[in-house]
């Protein structure tokens, strides 16, 4: 365990019950940690990407989170995607890491600890949840591509092992783990695959120039019969699920999906749903996951996990963000004082890529 004499004050967003962000959110001040674990560094935060999936389920549904905490008003922080600097309070064991380094990363994911994220002037994080941010690539744009884009690459790469010459299938191209996994996907099948997305039709042009082939307006077609009319005779190989709350879309599957695709999903639940809606939705995931076909399955493979970040999957992301198979897509920035107009703008559904709060806004001076 480390130790520095930072005796300074920083500002965090934090909320102790749930609810929409700008009701139950505020700004405090706290003190700077001074006392790190073995496996952890001091970072000064200077952007941070909004995530959806925050303000969905861990804002809306935080007596379900973490129902003690609830019940006893613990403050949470939200977020987990995150860039900044280096300080100099280190573990023993962080020895890749040097005070001054850039580095992106992603915040606490474990149901125990997600409740203290990184929307705040500085954060410990865990050595195997941080990598060097590219040598071209600004502290702003890094932010954008910690969970997005590993949640992409873990999926695209390492669960689907998608080829050349492959089709794909994303639901939500336009959001945050959409527009990463369209411009992987379009990367790794090349001129000679097929990448399908879904947005609405203001966001089509942008989508289609992420390196969509076809663009689906998902609010004037019924998702599974469209596929099913288009492409029952040229199915996909791969679909990648990023909003996840119709399970019709897995259920249907075989009508659209080859014998060995693989169909991916993360996300579960929308803001406002009941918690009775959140349950139905998680026992579809489990029964997608767990039943056999001869039990009344769906007979196609089913990919869910949750998100774990270590030190090899964070280089090899890093490693695509370096050679420009993904790009940040940026929807709007905001100053740090004004998050809760960025979690408004999150959560209007008009936004295309990511959200960005500044923090610090460490690209000038470093």
């Amino acid at each position: 365990m480390a130790t520095t004499d930072h005796t300074h004050m920083m500002k965090q967003w934090q909320f102790t019950k749930a609810g929409n962000p700008r009701d139950v959110l505020t700004m405090v001040e706290v003190p700077i940690p001074t006392i790190c674990a073995d496996d952890e560094v001091l970072i000064k935060i200077s952007h941070v990407s909004l995530n959806s999936a925050i303000a969905y389920r861990l804002i809306a549904y935080y007596g379900i989170v973490d129902p003690i905490g609830a019940f006893i008003g613990r403050p949470a922080v939200p977020e987990m995607d995150f860039s900044g600097i280096v300080c100099d309070l280190r573990g023993a064991n962080v020895t890749e890491f040097n005070t001054g380094d850039r580095v992106f990363g992603i915040g606490p994911t474990g149901i125990r600890d997600i409740t203290q994220g990184v929307l705040r002037e500085y954060v410990l994080a865990k050595r195997d949840h941080i990598v060097k941010v590219p040598q071209h690539i600004s502290l702003k744009d890094a932010s954008c591509f910690t969970a997005t884009g590993y949640t992409a690459y873990c999926f695209l790469v390492e669960k689907a092992n998608l080829k050349k010459g492959e089709k794909v299938f994303i639901n939500g191209g336009s959001g945050g783990v959409g527009v990463m996994a369209i411009q992987l996907a379009r990367s790794i099948v090349g001129p000679t695959g097929l990448v399908v997305a879904t947005c609405s039709p203001a966001k089509s042009d942008i989508v289609r120039n992420l390196g969509a082939d076809e663009v689906i307006d998902y609010t004037s077609h019924v998702l599974p019969d469209y596929l099913r009319e288009h492409y029952s005779s040229c199915p996909f190989d791969v679909i990648f699920d990023t909003v996840g709350s119709d399970h019709a879309l897995y259920s249907n599957s075989p009508d659209y999906l080859t014998p060995s695709g693989l169909f991916c999903t993360i996300g579960m639940v929308e803001f406002g749903s009941t918690v009775w809606l959140a349950t139905k939705r998680i026992l579809q995931l489990l029964s997608a996951m767990v039943v056999p076909v001869y039990l009344g399955g769906v007979p196609r493979r089913h990919a869910f996990e949750p998100l774990k970040p270590n030190h090899s999957r964070m280089v090899a992301m890093a490693k695509l963000v370096e050679e420009g198979a993904m790009k940040a897509v940026i929807d709007s920035t905001y100053k740090f004082s004004d998050a809760l107009d960025a979690y408004d703008r999150m959560m209007s559904r008009k936004v295309t890529g990511k959200v960005v709060i500044e923090v610090n806004d460490l690209d000038r001076v470093t």
